[in-house]
């Protein structure tokens, strides 16, 4: 195998990102009608979410999250040590709905994470 060649396996094999959850599309959310809406359409539209919860009020939040990791690394010859980077970001969307399952309003937040390896083999 050629340099060329071993060095852009190990730069397709370094490099990766992985995705996880569900991803909303905002449009759609905004297509939802306080008191119209329910929680059975939302899920049609949507599908299942990631968690469901009764509060104690009685009226229910379900939450939609979607995370999409993204990393690379590269190899330092001779020394042997790898330095890798990841960025990871995810999306929740927070659906509410009263009592008897009819929307009343969403919610959405962003986070992101940095970080940085380094490590000798």
């Amino acid at each position: 195998m050629t340099i060329k060649k071993f060095a852009l396996l190990a730069s397709a094999l370094l490099a990766g990102c992985a995705s996880s959850g569900t991803k909303v599309d905002p449009r759609v959310v905004s297509t939802f009608q306080p008191g119209i809406t329910t929680i059975a359409q939302v899920e049609a539209e949507l599908g299942k979410p990631n968690a469901s919860t009764r509060l104690p009020d009685g009226s229910i939040q379900i939450v939609y999250a979607y995370t999409h990791k993204q990393g690379s690394g590269s190899w330092i010859p001779f020394v042997g040590v790898f330095r890798g980077h990841a960025d990871a970001n995810t999306v929740t969307e927070s659906l509410t709905f009263d009592q008897t399952g009819l929307f009343v309003q969403a919610t959405s937040s962003t986070s992101q994470a940095q970080s940085d390896t380094l490590s000798s083999k």
